[in-house]
């Protein structure tokens, strides 16, 4: 059977995204697809220049008539804060948190009219470090929202004791008599939900914290597949629904390096909790900064449409385009990142539905590329063994988005250039925590939410390094 000589949109974008170059390829494809463009080939993201908010301005809000909130459309979510080391800890990965730093960023936060704070008795020291910054504040002028983090990674299922000791353990860390929002963190389906909250009397519990009104708002977070997630929805009513969103898993959330779990799509859940009137509270809106940090010939198709957006404001304003996004939950690790988000929803101008497709557009050619679907969200770790696992998985996908990942089967004219660029950035993990160290004992597999098979990744870069 012959192929179609007519070259898709897709075929085209994955030429162009191989072929190394930015607009001046990109400008005739994007054409040909009704979309235009004309700034300069490959600018960087980071000379594209932003204002910050004037003092005394506020982000835009959005108001939920279901739970009766008015609510900033971006929220501060505390999963990788400053650390004292420099750069975002994250589960106290990058050592403890810098309390001088999350402060001023707290500070700033509810200056502008941010109000939802974000966080999980397993981010590391995240409770205590917000219980100390957000208790020097009026208790009205910030919503909190925590979780029940009592995933059972393989050992035995979680007691209701526990439960209650972790849920004391939050209020006690975070300075607070109530929780505005509290979720079940992580259910991706109707058993795990009754192994975890049902079977052992955990979820009559938090109905009755609910009643109290120590619980205001109940909820939880999703990262199951678009089949599972009606069941789920069917055994509360719940408040809202926090998933995965971003332009990149809007059709597809990347499945081939997990088990078969089923398809799943932020487009999917996303509508369906919509139907249901569930506003959507979004994590990993930049999925784990990746969407930040894309090559230069993405940020310059990015820039061909709109020119005053740096990749991460691009994808942020995708997600708070769509009119059931409760929150736009964003894991800012530094002040500059907070102000510039301020920044973008402070007169929040909206994607149109043209702009909508063309970020499809720039999530095809995103997706041409091989990456491991990690989020870098690192509740894979500690690994026993002493493996970095985000940090190998980070190092392959910097490699892959820069286009410098080196094939020893098939060198190309510049596999010493990539060969080079790729086990620098392997080479800068310390040796035991390589991903060599790996010897599968799986410990990982249960904990991560992407379904990642963790284990054969590590051994695939492994290989990789070792044939070079």
């Amino acid at each position: 059977m012959e192929k179609n000589n007519k070259i898709t949109r897709r075929e085209a974008l994955k030429e162009m995204f191989f072929a190394g170059v930015g607009l001046v390829a990109a400008g005739p494809v994007l054409s040909a697809c009704g979309q235009g463009g004309n700034a300069a080939a490959g600018t960087p993201s980071d000379t594209i220049p932003w204002k910050e908010a004037p003092e005394g301005s506020k982000i835009d809000t959005r108001t939920w008539s279901k739970i009766g909130e008015t609510l900033g459309m971006l929220g501060l979510g505390c999963m990788r804060l400053p650390s004292a080391a420099g750069g975002g800890g994250g589960f106290g990965f990058g050592g403890p948190s810098d309390q001088e730093a999350v402060n001023a960023m707290v500070d700033y936060a509810i200056a502008h009219g941010v109000n939802y704070f974000d966080t999980a008795p397993v981010y590391g020291d995240s409770e205590v470090t917000m219980g100390k910054a957000l208790s020097r504040h009026p208790r009205e002028s910030y919503k909190l929202a925590t979780k029940l983090s009592n995933m059972a990674f393989g050992r035995q299922s979680p007691t209701l004791d526990s439960a209650k000791q972790m849920f004391a353990n939050s209020l006690k860390n975070l300075q607070v008599e109530y929780f505005d929002f509290y979720l079940l963190h992580n259910v991706p389906t109707v058993d795990e939900f009754n192994i975890r909250y049902r079977d052992n009397g955990v979820f009559d519990f938090l109905l009755e914290q609910k009643a109290k009104g120590v619980i205001r708002h109940l909820g939880f977070s999703y990262h199951g597949n678009n089949a599972d997630l009606e069941s789920v929805l069917d055994l509360y009513d719940w408040d809202f629904v926090q998933i995965q969103l971003n332009y990149a898993d809007w059709k597809d959330m990347p499945s081939n390096f997990g088990p078969s779990t089923g398809e799943t799509s932020s487009e999917y859940l996303y509508d369906t909790l919509t139907r249901r009137g569930i506003p959507v509270l979004v994590m990993e809106p930049v999925k784990g900064g990746a969407l930040a940090n894309v090559n230069d010939a993405i940020a310059g198709v990015l820039r061909s449409r709109h020119p005053e957006l740096t990749p991460a404001g691009n994808a942020l304003t995708f997600v708070g385009s769509l009119p059931n996004v409760m929150v736009t939950l964003s894991g800012m690790s530094n002040m500059e990142q907070l102000k510039e988000n301020v920044s973008l929803f402070t007169g929040f101008e909206p994607f149109d539905k043209k702009d909508m497709d063309f970020m499809q557009t720039v999530a095809d050619l995103y997706k041409s590329n091989i990456h491991i679907p990690c989020t870098a969200c690192s509740y894979c770790m500690p690994c026993p063994h002493g493996i970095n696992i985000p940090g190998n998985f980070k190092a392959f996908n910097t490699a892959s988005d820069q286009l410098n990942i080196p094939d020893p089967e098939r060198k190309d004219k510049d596999f010493n250039k990539k060969k080079k660029a790729f086990l620098k950035l392997y080479n800068e993990l310390p040796k035991a925590a390589r991903a060599d160290a790996c010897i599968s004992c799986n410990a990982c597999l249960p904990k991560c939410p992407q379904h990642i098979r963790i284990p054969e990744q590590l051994h695939m870069i492994s290989d990789l390094v070792a044939k070079l």
